[in-house]
Parts: structure tokens; sequence; C-alpha cells
């Protein structure tokens, strides 16, 4: 019983711990297998093709009421130059869950003719989720006036927005999430705070032709305003073009730059994936560097997409998340 208030206690601290919060889809490392739409609401329907995506991750495998996520999203055309998106995720984390529907409108600006590749997006999207605390397992003799045998549960709405620029083979896109200062009683009251404002960018190249070997090397980087914390990633992914497909892999070293409580946090990568016809599958695995981990069980996700309304363009792209 000692260990199971133990992780109780743990996982409660990573909620109410000001500025930990988590509100929202978690960014995690999906956005390497195709899946960028998750993060920035600009790219809802950016891509020649538009796309439905199905994710699962597992966290922390071996221990009790391990994290784990499932997100189901589609992102397409509305018309010539828009789009919408839709997420549905659940993620569950201990005695904690949180369930959401997310609704996004992109707007794409073509601002080249030919051949030549020149796409500005803006996208805003609303937010909103039903969190959940579970304390009818907690153990009724041990007294602690924060803890009650009860199902608590709170509602909450936030907005994001974003612009995305592709040009030739360059990239960049900014998001700004959970905008609105939202009151959230579900915990403790005065002990979390009301800014979830995190910014999010992705930056990157694509080197190669039309068709054979490629590799794209990228950056993201967020800040988050309240607790000044601050994670930047560095990816390499690289492509190679089949008869009826495509085979990508890649790693990807994400750093907190802030020293927090918990050390140095740092976290490494591998996916691999595969594109077959109007088909995707792919599989990430990360691997905590810090010497202070939770449990040395690693984060596994799988994601499974399908592409439709797949429309010809003219120019050639050259980023493969919008072609």
């Amino acid at each position: 019983m000692k260990s199971l208030r133990l992780l109780a206690l743990g996982l409660l601290l990573m909620y109410i711990i000001p500025g930990k919060a988590q509100e929202g889809i978690p960014i995690y490392y999906d956005y390497l297998t195709d899946n960028l739409f998750l993060i920035h609401p600009a790219l809802a329907g950016a891509s020649s093709c538009s796309k439905v995506r199905l994710t699962g991750r597992m966290q922390w495998s071996g221990v009790k009421d391990f994290p784990m996520l499932q997100t189901l999203n589609v992102s397409a055309h509305l018309g010539k130059h828009s789009g919408f998106g839709l997420i549905l995720y659940n993620d569950r984390n201990g005695y904690h869950s949180q369930k959401g529907l997310q609704m996004a409108f992109a707007h794409h600006l073509q601002l080249s003719q030919g051949r030549t590749l020149n796409q500005l997006s803006f996208g805003v999207s609303g937010m909103y989720s039903f969190n959940q605390l579970d304390m009818t397992g907690f153990d009724p003799d041990d007294f602690d006036p924060a803890v009650a045998n009860v199902m608590q549960s709170a509602g909450y709405f936030n907005i994001d927005v974003g612009l995305a620029w592709h040009v030739e083979n360059f990239f960049f896109i900014a998001s700004a999430k959970n905008l609105l200062l939202m009151s959230r009683p579900l915990y403790t009251s005065g002990l979390e705070n009301n800014n979830l404002r995190n910014y999010v960018g992705s930056m990157g190249y694509f080197f190669g032709k039309k068709e054979g070997f490629h590799f794209e090397p990228s950056v993201m980087f967020q800040f988050k305003e309240y607790s000044r914390d601050m994670i930047g990633d560095v990816n390499l992914k690289f492509y190679q073009d089949m008869s009826n497909g495509a085979f990508f892999w890649g790693v990807s070293y994400r750093n907190y730059l802030n020293e927090s409580a918990y050390g140095n946090l740092q976290d490494l990568t591998p996916f691999i994936g595969f594109y077959s016809n109007k088909f995707i599958i792919s599989y990430v695995y990360t691997y905590q560097l810090a010497e202070n981990t939770f449990s040395k069980g690693g984060f596994h996700q799988v994601s499974l997409g399908f592409n439709f309304d797949c429309r010809r363009r003219e120019p050639v792209l050259g980023c493969p998340h919008i072609r």
C-alpha cells in the first residue's frame, strides 16, 4: 500500500506543480511521422492529400497505471485553398485522465505561380477537454484533508493559433497554444496556475531530388510562458523512395534546457515508418537519457494512417508533410 501511495503522490505532483500541468494533447514525437497537424493548426488541409491518422502511445511499461495516450485526427481539404481538422484524444496518467475534442480551420495562400512552391498558411483551433481525477481507489484509512474518496471532474476550453510557410524545400511553422487564461478547479485550489500558454516553433529543410534518397534535418522549440520552461528537439530524418511507396527512418534528441527538480532531462527517440500507396505505418521509441528516471521502461508509440482526396498540384513540392 505504501508503494501505491507513493505512485499516486508522484503522479499528482506532475499535475499540480505550477507550470507543469498538461492541458490538451501532450507534445511527443508523432509529428516526426507525418503528423504535424497534431501540433500546428495551420497545417489543417495543407497537404496535397487529406489525411486520417490514428496513434497509440504507452509510457513506463511495467509500471502500474502507466501513462498512455490515443489520438485520432483528420486533416482535410475545404474548398480550393482552405482546410479543416478534427482531433479526438484520450490521455491517461495514473489516476488522472483527459478526453478532448479539437477542431481547426486553416487558409492557405499561394504566393507563387507555376512550379515553385511558396505557400503561407494561417490556422486557428478550439479545444474542449474533460478532465478527471479518480480518488476512489485511495486508502480511506490514510487521513489526508487534500484527498477524498471521490471522482472529481471538470471541463475546459481553449484555443490555438498558428502560421506555416513552405517555400521550395524549406518550412517554418509556429503556433501559440492555450491562449486563454483558464481557471481549473479540479485539483487543490490555489496551487494551479491558469496560464498554460505554450509557444512552439518548427523549422527544417528537405534535401534531395524528386525521386531517390532524401534527408531532412529539422528543429523544434517549445517555450512555456508561466514556468519559463524551454524544450528543444534536434531531428534528422531520411527517406528512400520505393516502387510502391517510401521507407523513412530517423532520430530525435530532446533536451529540457532548464534545470528542473528532476535534473537535466533528455530523451533520445529513434523512429521508423513506411508509406505504401495511400497508407502509412510508423513506430517511435523514446529512451530517457537522464540519470534520474521514474522507470527504465521506454516509451512506445505506433501510428497508422490513410490518405484520401489527393489533388494534383502544379508546384514541385519538396517537404513530404505537405506533399
